[in-house]
């Protein structure tokens, strides 16, 4: 048996996994397909520092160390973020040698997903004993190794699929907006023919009257050749000026619906005096 003494320092480059542009990477080590550490999570970080230690007893040398990191995303599986062995046959017995793990993805393999720098240690435990291949604990390993990348393809369809049902449901609240709003100008213009707001329908009328007195006094193109001339020439006339749409900003004062029974809820009798609504309601 062997006492293997592993310091995970840091990690360089890693593979940006969030939308914001960053990752929140931890390390978990694997060893014949049994957990045996997890790191503490580094938030926003993609050359995180950890600088934990952690202490392993391994029966045979033949079994690699399997690392993995991941992104942690709160209340959804985390994200995969690359793996690497870490092949104890190669070590040299008590003395610490400094490693560089390479991340990689095993279904792209020529793809470099960052590195995590390590320091090693390994001492015999207790007397050398014969080193055997145990090829039961090997093939743990491996169907751990599927199953873990079974579970990483069924996590990602899950995040896609969520990806795209928000997509969908900002798609929706987009059309509702749009349709809310629509709704609300008409509603404008109804309520200014109904007279709501008697002052607004009279200008109305007036503006309605004076452009049909200007189309009978003047043809038409030189109406529309003054309202370009007006409309190019603003900015050069008014550089700081706000570009505004005149016939929005009249049917902006227009109430809608809503408003005018929020109105009519909020609107207090004026036949009524203070005096007289404290008799009235005791309370």
């Amino acid at each position: 048996m062997y006492k293997l003494e592993i310091e995970l320092k840091r990690g360089h480059n890693l593979a940006v996994r969030d939308r914001g542009g960053s990752s929140d990477p931890y390390v978990k080590f694997k060893l014949a397909g049994k957990e045996v550490f997890r790191s503490k999570t580094i938030h926003k970080n993609l050359n995180p520092v950890w600088d934990e230690k952690t202490t392993l007893i391994v029966d045979s040398l033949s079994e690699p160390l399997y690392v993995k990191v991941f992104d942690y995303d709160f209340g959804l599986q985390d994200d995969f973020m690359g793996s690497a062995f870490l092949y104890l046959e190669s070590l040299e017995q008590q003395r610490t040698i400094p490693a560089t793990l390479v991340l990689k993805d095993p279904h792209h393999p020529d793809q470099d997903l960052g590195s995590l720098e390590l320091a090693v240690t390994l001492t015999p435990k207790d007397s050398p004993v014969e080193e055997r291949r145990d090829s039961t604990s090997m093939e743990a390993m491996f169907e751990w190794e599927d199953d873990e990348e079974d579970k990483e393809d069924k996590e990602s369809e899950h995040k896609g699929f969520m990806d795209k049902l928000y997509a969908i449901q900002d798609v929706f609240i987009s059309v509702q907006s749009a349709l809310d709003e629509v709704a609300s100008y008409g509603e404008r213009i109804k309520n200014t023919v109904n007279w709501t707001v008697p002052f607004l329908s009279w200008l109305a009328i007036t503006a309605l009257c004076s452009a049909t007195f200007l189309l009978y006094l003047i043809p038409l193109r030189y109406l529309v050749l003054a309202w370009g001339v007006n409309k190019f020439t603003k900015k050069l006339r008014d550089p700081y000026m706000i570009d505004n749409n005149e016939l929005l900003d009249f049917l902006s004062r227009v109430p809608s619906d809503v408003q005018v029974m929020q109105y009519r809820e909020l609107k207090v009798d004026p036949g009524q005096s203070p005096n007289k609504r404290r008799r009235t309601n005791p309370s």
